[in-house]
């Protein structure tokens, strides 16, 4: 890069530090009252360790925009500077500004593309033992007899005492997860067993009670023993080695198990994640290439550029929407796989071409002429109809 572009680089790269730094601080927040309700007992380093690991998944959308918001922002300084009408009398055009932004919108690609391929399956499986560690903990050293204590994601646990052991006496266990059912466990005797990494509640002489929905009765089934995995928090009850699409690497989703291949419903999930990974990546390049259209062209001070950086968030927020709409579909349709990449490359083909004809006022006039010929021509279409 020449002096010039070192410098643009420099002046966004200062600016998407304090933008993104400021951005994550507001998501660590909102992810942290999330994480409340896990963390009955733990300290502030568990309950730290738990939202910083919430983080990466949150990155690749946070990223983005932040990168979106640097560009615009260093742009309109550009502008008000008249840096960027000097350049331009110079001789310079819009492919030499466009250098440090895109550069910029590489690099932060490549570090999201990493973050989703390696960093957020490896926090999100370590968050799971966090938060099975907390389960744990809550029922071998903060559950106190006579009292309920909630475990998160609609586990209740109450005790009449605690022997000597530490085994627990008179064990009631409320689970709430599924929306579908309602299930109470009645115990005399639970204990608490760790094997493998997992935690276990094995209870002893009892009853499950299961309510299906209102109009049902209860269903009663009594057991000798029984063993509830702690382990299985959010809903989920897969088996030992379960891990939800998110929480996998690329190379096991691309190797589902029989079971997984079973699942329809599953394997929409599975396949959506594999390319989310990789479409999510193409934004940041976008972004830039969305700011530079808007705001790359040198405007004098009395033009209303205020309103461009409106455009150019609004246009970014809605490719962004797009590419999670399409994403979801894709979760249903198999087909819709090539609007995944499909949203952010046009998006980048578009705003070439635009940055393109902005570049030659005949070109862009011929073009709006165009527009407005088609325009009106369907209006009288319809007026005639």
């Amino acid at each position: 890069m020449d002096l010039f572009s070192r410098y643009v680089f420099k002046q966004v790269l200062n600016a998407l530090v304090m933008i993104l730094g400021s951005l994550t601080a507001i998501v660590w927040i909102a992810t942290s009252l999330k994480q409340i309700e896990n963390l009955s007992g733990g300290g502030f380093w568990l309950f730290f360790q738990m939202t910083s690991l919430a983080m990466p998944q949150a990155m690749a959308i946070v990223a983005p925009f932040a990168l979106l918001i640097a560009c615009l922002y260093s742009l309109q300084k550009l502008n008000l500077d008249s840096e960027l009408i000097v350049m331009t009398a110079s001789g310079s055009t819009v492919w030499r500004f466009i250098r440090p932004y895109a550069l910029l919108g590489v690099l932060i690609s490549l570090l999201i593309l990493f973050s989703n391929v390696f960093v957020q399956p490896a926090s999100l499986q370590k968050l799971r033992e966090f938060i099975t560690q907390v389960r744990t903990d809550l029922i071998q050293h903060v559950l106190q007899a006579g009292k309920f204590s909630s475990a998160s994601g609609g586990l209740t646990f109450h005790i009449r005492d605690r022997a000597d052991n530490g085994n627990l006496l008179g064990l009631l266990v409320s689970d709430e997860r599924a929306k579908t059912e309602k299930l109470t466990y009645l115990a005399e005797v639970g204990e608490l067993i760790k094997l493998d990494g997992r935690a276990y509640l094995k209870m002893s002489n009892g009853h499950i009670h299961r309510k299906l929905n209102a109009k049902d009765g209860v269903q009663i089934v009594k057991f000798d023993q029984y063993v509830f995995d702690l382990s299985e928090f959010g809903g989920s009850k897969g088996g030992a080695k379960y891990h939800k699409p998110k929480e996998r690497y690329v190379h096991e989703l691309m190797n589902p198990s029989k079971a997984d291949l079973k699942n329809t419903r599953l394997m929409g999930q599975i396949r959506a994640e594999i390319h989310d990974r990789f479409a999510s990546a193409l934004y940041p390049l976008l972004f830039a290439l969305i700011a530079v259209a808007t705001l790359g062209v040198a405007r004098s001070t009395r033009q209303n550029s205020s309103r461009l950086l409106i455009y150019g968030f609004c246009t970014g927020l809605a490719f962004r929407m797009a590419g999670l709409s399409v994403v979801s579909l894709h979760k249903v349709h198999p087909a819709a796989i090539w609007l995944v990449y499909g949203v952010p490359i046009l998006g980048m083909v578009a705003c070439l071409l635009y940055i393109w004809l902005s570049m030659s006022p005949d070109k862009m006039l011929w073009v709006k002429g165009l527009v407005s010929k088609g325009v009106s021509g369907s209006r009288k279409r319809g007026q005639n109809a």
